[in-house]
């Protein structure tokens, strides 16, 4: 079993290549042994939430392989509290937030509102996150599982090629799953593995944004037991989102 914790449909405009149609996304999944994918939408990370996550149900709904993600922004409350109001309802099993295409940051007030409704409905939160970007940072991921310590928060990328601030928060707050697309630095897996162990690591590719046999490999070549190379592959993202896959 394999499950892709950080996966997409819909068309990026900087990655004009990428292959986003729902049914070239379950080919490439299908392609590399790929069984379940936590999926959210370009539609709804760059222009319109609503739509995007309708798109997305719709996709769900024809392809076994898609496991939606809800997307919302914050700075639309309102919009934002109607969609996460029927996320169960919906067949959503949690919630993607993007602060740098949204604009805002997970410490703002209006994060709050959401990470609050989050926490209280054990709804998990994958965020993307940056090193390069404040609002996403590490100091924000710290703030954010310090405030809502009951709270499912997935680093999305694990802050992407970042120092080992991330790794460090981690392992101050219990709450902190790091999700691994494209950290292919040579030595940063083996070292996060070392201080955190699998129980909170995640595979994800970014896919279609990144081919997903490329991050396999990345986890592969770590050479690890096979009871924790599955915790990573797919155990602990069945848990955390308490799939019945």
């Amino acid at each position: 079993m394999i499950v892709d914790a950080h996966a997409h449909i819909g068309k990026f405009n900087s990655w004009p290549l990428a292959k986003g149609k729902p049914e070239e996304l379950v080919g490439i999944l299908r392609r590399e042994g790929i069984d379940y994918a936590l999926t959210s939408s370009a539609l709804a990370i760059y222009y319109d939430c609503p739509a995007g996550n309708a798109e997305l149900i719709r996709a769900a709904e024809e392809y076994k392989e898609i496991v939606p993600l809800l997307c919302v922004n914050p700075r639309r409350k309102q919009e934002a509290i109607t969609e996460l109001n029927s996320w169960q309802e919906r067949g959503f099993v949690g919630l993607k937030l993007h602060p740098t295409a949204h604009e805002y940051s997970l410490t703002s007030p209006a994060a709050e509102a959401v990470l609050d409704f989050a926490e209280e409905a054990d709804m998990p939160v994958l965020s993307h996150s940056s090193e390069d970007d404040a609002r996403c940072g590490p100091a924000a991921i710290r703030a954010v599982a310090e405030r809502h310590p009951g709270l499912a928060l997935i680093v999305g990328h694990a802050c992407l090629f970042s120092s080992r601030e991330v790794v460090e928060v981690a392992e101050e707050h219990p709450n902190v799953y790091l999700e691994l697309s494209v950290n292919y630095e040579a030595g940063k897996l083996e070292d996060t593995i070392d201080r955190l162990g699998c129980d909170r690591l995640l595979f994800g590719s970014d896919v279609p944004l990144h081919n997903p046999s490329v991050m396999l490999q990345r986890i592969r070549v770590v050479g690890l037991p096979k009871p924790d190379e599955d915790k990573i592959l797919y155990q602990n993202v069945q848990r955390l989102y308490n799939l019945a896959l």
